[in-house]
């Protein structure tokens, strides 16, 4: 091996890809648009924020009492989340006209207050016509769960209400009857009135359930998840562009007719070799750090890395393994890819699809069971996912070590299948 033919085959692969508008684009413009795309689009500056619903309300109640239909409508007004409203209300005289504007797209949902709303949910159980529309799936989605989430709530505050009620007439009324030292001893002598009062709780809300959201630090909010996304980007971008490096080492020569000439040169085809294998792995290593730049100052991004932590280092380590993994494979696609076209074509198409199948981008139990087993068998995403487990999860070094020793025996006996389908491949030509 002659270090000056090592470089020279280097720096020509250099100058060559940068010179090409193709490889520009899917080195480069693509990753960027997909992970714009993903910022403004897919995850938008909104996200987390409460949506504010429209919504229709025909109020046929005209009871007078303390709580009627004009006070639920009051009640849905003044709904807030985090400062949002959840709810912009237009009245309507008629149910036919509400309906027409669901469906037209006008509003999210409807609803139909009846006549004697106020009495029936002072006395006992109130009713309510409740239509979801469908500006699209999504939307009809959250019109549905919001509207639902609310009337829960609402529901449970006025069963509470209604408890403390009910419990003020029977200490008024009812008590009387009952002896002062009565209890029930099967409940931890609990007086008539505590049983009552828990009884009722009961009855209103079963299972009184609170939770707590608890948030890995990097999915903990918008910028965090960007971090996720931008590494996602990456990962997806050295899938197919290692693999086109690999595939176009031997064949992109022959296309340009100087494979003959270099193959009698003093030039050996290691040195071809690993010319372009540190070619593809310095614009791969550029990309890398193009994306993160992207994701960070352009996106907005959070990257949670950490450089005085030793697993943040193999997180970051996993990015060159990719590189020459996906390199490797590529060189194995050269096998049956005899022009740059194939090749190229081939690369693109398989690493997409590993990216959408493999758990890259889309987290690996999305798919169906017999889709995971690619994931579960691809060093790729072994890499990934030790990276997301120390970047996302800080994951020990215990805790991935296996992995990590796993995802470098694979990628060095794939690159050296590659090395021998290179030499196969090169052996061929000479032949031709």
């Amino acid at each position: 091996m002659k270090w000056p033919a090592v470089k020279a085959f280097m720096l020509k692969n250099l100058k060559l890809t940068l010179r090409s508008k193709a490889d520009v684009f899917w080195i480069f413009a693509w990753p960027t648009i997909w992970l714009l795309m993903t910022a403004y689009i897919f995850l938008p500056p909104a996200v987390g924020q409460p949506t504010t619903l429209t919504i229709g309300v025909v109020n046929q109640d005209s009871s007078q009492l303390p709580v009627n239909g004009s006070m639920l409508i009051q009640i849905l007004n003044a709904s807030e989340y985090h400062g949002a409203s959840l709810f912009e209300i237009k009245l309507y005289e008629n149910r036919s006209v509400l309906i027409e504007d669901i469906k037209g797209g006008r509003l999210d949902a409807g609803i139909l207050i009846p006549e004697n709303f106020g009495k029936n949910l002072i006395i006992g159980q109130a009713s309510l016509r409740i239509y979801i529309g469908m500006r699209d799936l999504q939307s009809a989605q959250i019109a549905e769960y919001t509207l639902r989430g609310f009337f829960e709530n609402l529901n449970k505050g006025i069963a509470l209400r209604k408890i403390d009620e009910s419990l003020r007439y029977i200490k008024l009324y009812a008590l009387r009857y009952m002896p002062e030292n009565f209890s029930i001893p099967a409940n931890g002598n609990l007086s008539w009135m505590e049983f009552m009062r828990r009884w009722m709780l009961g009855l209103a809300s079963p299972i009184n359930a609170s939770f707590t959201s608890i948030k890995p630090e990097a999915l903990a909010d918008r910028p965090s998840i960007l971090g996720w996304y931008t590494f996602g980007a990456l990962g997806m971008s050295m899938l197919y562009s290692g693999l086109m490096f690999g595939s176009l080492m031997a064949v992109e020569e022959r296309e340009r007719g100087t494979l003959r000439r270099i193959l009698a040169s003093p030039a050996t085809s290691t040195d071809m070799l690993l010319g372009k294998t540190l070619a593809g792995m310095i614009v791969l290593g550029a990309m890398a750090f193009f994306m993160i730049l992207l994701g960070v100052y352009l996106c907005g991004a959070r990257i949670a890395w950490n450089p005085l932590r030793l697993e943040d280092w193999i997180a970051a380590l996993m990015i060159p393994l990719i590189a020459l993994l996906m390199i490797g494979l590529g060189m194995l696609l050269s096998l049956i890819a005899r022009s740059v076209k194939s090749a190229t074509n081939l690369s693109v198409v398989i690493g997409l699809m590993l990216a959408f199948t493999a758990g890259i981008w889309f987290p690996s139990w999305w798919l169906p069971s017999w889709m995971q087993v690619i994931g579960e068998i691809f060093p790729g995403t072994w890499a990934i996912e030790i990276a997301r487990s120390i970047l996302v999860y800080n994951a020990p070094l215990s805790e991935v070590a296996l992995d990590v020793v796993k995802v470098v025996i694979s990628t060095a006996a794939i690159y050296i299948l590659g090395i021998l389908a290179y030499r196969r491949v090169l052996r061929r030509y000479a032949e031709a």
